[in-house]
């Protein structure tokens, strides 16, 4: 499915949710009639769910659902986030006419490794009409040298669109504990790393298994373009970073991590790539995730 990027607001020094609703237009009660055949008539077993501008403008944000199907707005959840970390919205991103909502929060210090090198701590809100996306808090971290943000896992997740979903509510001591806890685990690995001299021999055994090159002379000319242009960009960023904090498994970490973040969301529909990459690192940083657990197993 393509996404049309609506809205998008950000804010440095944060706002209330609801505010940032208002401002973005994501603040509204969807509307919901029978699914209007060809032949005119209203099938009244399948619904869809639209939304009514003020100058009678209507888009629709989700078509065929069936009975059971909660439309209400996005009103609990920004509630809800705003209840917890009060005037903390920097950035706000409305999809399809409101059909997905991105929202994040700053929440916490800056944590500095001491070499230059430091970490913010995020929250970011998922949510949608049209079953896109469920409704979650993700944590994440934001690297400024490198502008990267590195999920630390689903803290918490609502119901599906059912009729209790608006019952939910996020537990804030839940959240922090969980995100405590995430976020302690990757600073310890990221301190291990730091002091893990990346040796030339090491790098290029990561390599082989996360940017492998192409050596059969009868491989895809295309095939082969593509492997070497992968390693070539992890390569540049892993200069980089080579050059601000040193030759070791955390600069290459990082590197691979840049390279996905960065160059894998270029193209049609980056915002919501990027959304991607933080909700589910699983199945959109694959290169990344390979790469810890070889340099992990290896300090």
């Amino acid at each position: 499915m393509g996404y049309m990027l609506t809205k998008n607001k950000e804010w440095e020094n944060g706002i209330n949710a609801m505010d940032a609703a208002l401002e973005t237009e994501s603040i509204f009660e969807p509307k919901i009639s029978g699914t209007i055949l060809p032949n005119g008539e209203v099938d009244d077993t399948t619904f869809t769910v639209y939304r009514e501008y003020e100058d009678g403008r209507q888009a629709v944000l989700n078509a065929g659902v069936r009975e059971g199907y909660h439309a209400g707005s996005y009103a609990t959840l920004l509630n809800t986030a705003e209840a917890m970390f009060p005037n903390t919205v920097s950035k706000m991103q409305s999809y399809n006419d409101g059909a997905v909502l991105v929202f994040t929060q700053d929440i916490g210090e800056e944590y500095s490794f001491g070499d230059g090198d430091s970490l913010t701590k995020h929250i970011m809100y998922t949510a949608s009409l049209n079953s896109t996306f469920a409704t979650k808090a993700i944590g994440f971290t934001f690297r400024p040298f490198c502008t990267n943000q590195e999920s630390q896992g689903t803290l918490e997740i609502a119901q599906k669109r059912t009729k209790n979903h608006d019952a939910m509510l996020f537990s804030k001591a839940q959240i922090m504990s969980k995100y405590a806890d995430a976020f302690d685990r990757f600073i310890s690995n990221a301190t291990m790393l730091k002091g893990y001299e990346m040796t030339n021999y090491l790098l290029n055994v990561v390599l082989d298994q996360v940017a492998p090159l192409i050596d059969d002379p009868e491989a895809n000319t295309k095939a082969v373009n593509a492997a070497e242009k992968r390693r070539d960009g992890i390569m540049y960023y892993y200069s980089e970073e080579v050059d601000k904090f040193g030759a070791n498994a955390f600069s290459l970490y990082q590197a691979v991590q840049s390279y996905e973040f960065h160059v894998g969301t270029r193209g049609k529909n980056t915002a919501i790539k990027k959304v991607n990459v933080v909700s589910d690192p699983a199945k959109n940083q694959s290169l990344t995730n390979k790469a810890a657990e070889i340099l992990l197993a290896g300090v």
